[in-house]
């Protein structure tokens, strides 16, 4: 008891010895970017995880867009729309996002009533190639369409221009019993190249030559905004702190998709006794220590006191910010102890 006494004269006589408030603090990354889906659709397989370390600029997720292949070879007419477009609204108008002018543009509008009089001249097959011949012109065909007496050669080769007459045969030579019939020289019409959706990539310009297979738009869902992109990057350098879904899944515009942490403006995060509230104001330096760093102290600036209190047991606390050091690597979930002047 004696001893007790002495003790609490001595705090008494000397208060700086007596031992300074104290409150528990972990390191925290209070910016946080949402990152959403900017159209509806259907991610493309990803490699993030949560708690990865991000740069800004890196590609998080690709939305998978709807390609639009040339369906047959020709020379692009004209392109009617660019990225951003609504492509719809494009193809109501000009009939397609872009003209294409087939390849092997000419062809016959045929009739057999003039072939050979026999049956095996007016009996036609889809498929086959017929010599055609006009004056001293000639070329090549394929019959592409049989419907009773009338059929269609689309020609291959020869100098023929639309409305010329010209005549068709089975056999090189040209024979007469080999005849099957003759027809005007007519042209297809451009094709048009149809879309829904946004545009998202044009990939081909007027003239350009294409194959069939070539890619020629990229379109998203309709929901998309003009400018919006298939890719969705980190805003910032930092953590992924939230992965909200997984690699091919199906999603909606504005759905969450991650968070990323931005670990340039970490601060401490301090639980302050509402006996301690009045002795600590923003804008005071105080000094806490870090578990990562043990024997070092450091100090910081108090940044603001959050108002709204949360109660835990029979006490209060208000989550306090300080700033951070600089010059040592801290990261988010470092734990530490803040002294209270």
């Amino acid at each position: 008891m004696k001893r007790f006494a002495c003790l609490l004269g001595v705090l008494l006589l000397f208060p700086a010895l007596a031992l300074a408030a104290t409150a528990d603090a972990i390191v925290v990354a209070p910016y946080t970017a949402k990152l959403t889906a900017p159209f509806s659709g259907t991610l493309l397989p990803f490699d993030a995880q949560q708690g990865d370390a991000v740069s800004a600029g890196d590609v998080l997720f690709v939305l998978d867009t709807v390609p639009v292949y040339a369906a047959q070879g020709g020379t692009v007419s004209d392109v009617f729309a660019a990225a951003g477009d609504d492509a719809a609204g494009i193809s109501a108008r000009y009939g397609g996002l872009a003209a294409l002018e087939p390849d092997n543009a000419l062809y016959i509008d045929a009739s057999n009533k003039d072939a050979h009089d026999d049956a095996q001249s007016k009996w036609l097959h889809a498929g086959e190639t017929l010599y055609l011949k006009r004056n001293n012109d000639r070329g090549t065909g394929r019959v592409t369409t049989v419907d009773g007496d009338d059929y269609i050669v689309e020609i291959l080769s020869g100098p023929f221009k639309t409305g010329d007459t010209v005549r068709c045969y089975r056999e090189s030579s040209y024979a007469t019993d080999s005849e099957t019939g003759r027809g005007k020289v007519r042209r297809y019409p451009d094709i048009r190249i149809p879309g829904e959706g946004r545009v998202a990539a044009v990939h081909v310009s007027k003239g350009d030559r294409v194959a069939p297979g070539d890619l020629l738009f990229e379109l998203v869902s309709a929901d998309a905004a003009k400018d919006a992109s298939a890719q969705v990057v980190s805003p910032a350098d930092g953590a992924l702190t939230l992965l909200a879904v997984r690699s091919g899944a199906p999603v909606a515009r504005g759905q969450l998709l991650a968070e990323v942490a931005d670990l340039s403006r970490l601060e401490l995060s301090c639980d302050l006794d509402e006996l301690d509230f009045s002795s600590v104001h923003v804008g005071d330096t105080l000094s806490f220590t870090l578990d990562a760093y043990a024997g070092r102290t450091f100090s910081g600036t108090v940044l603001r006191l959050r108002p709204l209190g949360e109660k835990r047991t029979n006490a209060t606390y208000f989550d306090m910010r300080l700033s951070l050091p600089s010059d040592v690597l801290i990261l988010p979930g470092m734990n530490g102890t803040v002294t209270l002047n």
